[in-house]
C-alpha cells in the first residue's frame, strides 16, 4: 500500500514539474496574463490542480504578474502600434486581465498614452499615403486611422489638423 502511494505522489509530481516546464516555455516566448497562462495550459492537457500550484507559484516568485504583464504589454504596443486608451483598454480585457488592473496601469500611464504627440507622430509616419490626395479625402483617411487606433476625437481633430498643415508646406 505505502508503495502505491509513493508512486502516486511521485507520478503526481512529475506532472506538476511538467506543467512547470510548459509554462515556463510559454513565458519564454512572451509575457502572458494570469488568464492566458491558464488557458494555453489547459490546452495542454495539464490537470487544473497542477495549474492552480503551478501558477501560484510563478505569481509568487514574479514570473506571472498581471501588473507587469500590462505595464510591458502597453509599452511593447505603444513602441509598434501607437493607440488610444480606449482599445488598449478593451484589447486587455480581452486578454483576460483584470479591469481594476488595467485601469491602475492606465492611471499610472494615462498622460502619455493616447497623446497628441502620438497621434501626430503616427500621421507623420504615414504622410506619404496623404500626399498629392484630395484635402477632405487625405484628412478622412487621417481621421480613420486614429479613430481604429482609439485615439479621441479632440486629440484626433488636433493631430490631423497639424498633420494637414505641414503635408500642405511641403508642397
Amino acid at each position: 500500500m505505502t508503495n502505491l502511494l509513493n508512486s502516486a505522489i511521485v507520478a503526481d509530481a512529475g506532472e506538476r514539474d511538467k506543467t512547470r516546464a510548459i509554462a515556463l516555455d510559454l513565458l519564454g516566448v512572451r509575457d502572458r496574463s494570469v488568464r492566458e497562462m491558464r488557458q494555453r495550459l489547459a490546452k495542454r492537457g495539464c490537470a487544473t490542480g497542477d495549474i492552480d500550484t503551478v501558477v501560484t507559484d510563478l505569481e509568487a516568485l514574479g514570473l506571472l504578474d498581471d501588473h507587469k504583464f500590462v505595464s510591458r504589454w502597453i509599452e511593447t504596443r505603444r513602441e509598434r502600434r501607437p493607440e488610444g486608451v480606449p482599445k488598449i483598454m478593451r484589447d486587455l480585457l480581452r486578454r483576460g486581465v483584470d479591469k481594476a488592473v488595467v485601469e491602475q496601469v492606465l492611471s499610472e500611464l494615462e498622460h502619455d498614452l493616447g497623446s497628441r504627440e502620438e497621434a501626430l507622430a503616427l500621421l507623420r509616419r504615414n504622410s506619404a499615403r496623404y500626399v498629392g490626395l484630395e484635402a477632405t479625402k487625405a484628412q478622412r483617411r487621417m481621421y480613420g486611422l486614429l479613430a481604429r487606433r482609439g485615439f479621441d476625437p479632440e486629440t484626433t481633430r488636433h493631430a490631423v489638423e497639424r498633420a494637414w498643415s505641414e503635408i500642405e508646406g511641403e508642397d
